[in-house]
């Protein structure tokens, strides 16, 4: 059986369907989140310089060479580029445009040099091919080594790289070892065919993978979105609830202890009041980083509402929720908070409860240490009081 296949057939096929996967892109990129667009764009871009370049590469012999060989392949090298930008945007690492750049300089002056000063059509291919190879493995390096990147969906937009490198470096190495394996431009050898069908299938397959990426990612945001509060980044109540729940589980199950600090910011009304809401804002944010500092890696930090929080603290009895929730306190009344040009004095009551046999629900938990920071506010505020099951009565300042 015989066949054959017209090679600048297939690349004009190919540069049409990557310009229908541009347009679509670009019609895409409006419904997704303003935090990927940054990437989308050189995408976008990626998958409208391709094909020109392929169009131009179809009209050998036809138009002026610059046109055909330096134009062609600065085109297809711009769009490698633009692909490996959009990667390193889409994963939120430093855009490296000078290395892309030095690639595309590199690909413009070996078509220059080795298709107009001294034409050699091996050597020309053999150097474009190796800087083709290099800036695609760029592509799938950049997927690859990003611990975000994680599971099957990475492997549609990587393996579509990985694969293109090694099949530009594979033409590279034959027509080291065996020029004659292309003579012309479009002979129709498997060295060809494999280069060319590349250059097709790759827009296509790395669009979707990108695309499924970038799914991924805003499925991400909107489950992150659903479990913590907007303003301090903490877990929010419904989530904290959902841990608290399973904190207890986990405790019953190992037999350890777990502790609650109900914290809430003394007197914030008067923050909002007197310094506005962008203020107390500000003071809620600061606040968030301050308790942080004083939590262990395993400890919880979540927000209730308004200005009250809850700590969460595996494997703590009464004794060292105390002496935690006391390091907090004084992290507060020991430094003001700074809140734009002004130092504001912040102190906090503070409420802690200790699981105990009674509790059957988180809710029973968070009970008894609520009522042991209204407690403390009644007593006196910017005081640690503990809740009667776990043994402690109130701690005044500096004891």
């Amino acid at each position: 059986m015989h066949w054959s296949f017209d090679i600048r057939s297939g690349l004009l096929v190919g540069a049409l369907l990557t310009l229908l996967v541009g347009v679509l892109l670009a019609v895409v990129a409006r419904a997704l989140p303003a935090n990927l667009r940054p990437a989308v764009t050189p995408w976008i871009a990626a998958t409208l310089l391709q094909p020109v370049g392929f169009v131009l590469l179809t009209q050998r012999d036809v138009l002026p060479p610059w046109l055909t060989i330096v134009v062609a392949n600065a085109l297809i090298a711009l769009a490698f580029a633009a692909y490996g930008l959009a990667l390193r945007r889409f994963f939120q690492l430093p855009a490296r445009a000078g290395l892309l750049s030095l690639a595309v300089a590199l690909a413009v002056a070996t078509s220059a040099w080795w298709g107009l000063v001294q034409p050699d059509l091996t050597q020309r291919l053999i150097a474009i091919s190796l800087v083709l190879a290099w800036m695609l493995g760029y592509s799938a390096w950049t997927i690859y080594r990003r611990s975000d990147a994680r599971g099957p969906i990475r492997h549609v937009a990587g393996g579509a790289f990985l694969f293109s490198s090694l099949i530009m470096a594979y033409r590279a190495v034959v027509l080291v070892y065996d020029p004659g394996q292309v003579t012309t431009v479009f002979q129709l050898t498997h060295v060809q065919l494999l280069t060319y069908a590349l250059g097709g299938i790759l827009p296509v397959v790395a669009t979707l993978g990108f695309l499924l990426l970038c799914t991924e990612r805003s499925q991400r945001e909107l489950e992150r979105a659903a479990r913590v509060d907007y303003l301090t980044g903490v877990y929010n109540r419904r989530a904290i609830e959902e841990l608290g729940t399973r904190a207890i589980a986990a405790a019953r199950r190992h037999g350890m202890s777990l502790a609650a600090l109900v914290v809430d910011i003394d007197h914030f009304k008067r923050i909002n009041d007197e310094l506005g809401h962008a203020a107390g804002d500000h003071a809620l944010v600061r606040a968030v980083e301050r308790i942080r500092d004083e939590l262990r890696t395993e400890d919880l930090l979540g927000r209730l509402g308004g200005e009250e929080f809850i700590v969460l603290m595996p494997s703590t009895d009464s004794a060292s929720a105390v002496a935690a929730a006391e390091r907090i306190r004084e992290s507060f009344s020991a430094q003001p908070l700074v809140l734009g040009d002004q130092r504001r004095q912040v102190t906090l009551s503070i409420g802690v409860a200790v699981l105990a046999p009674a509790d059957r629900q988180f809710s029973q938990l968070l009970q008894r240490a609520d009522r042991a920071m209204y407690a403390a506010k009644k007593a006196g505020r910017d005081l640690v009081m503990a809740d009667g099951m776990g043994g402690w009565e109130a701690t005044p300042p500096g004891a």
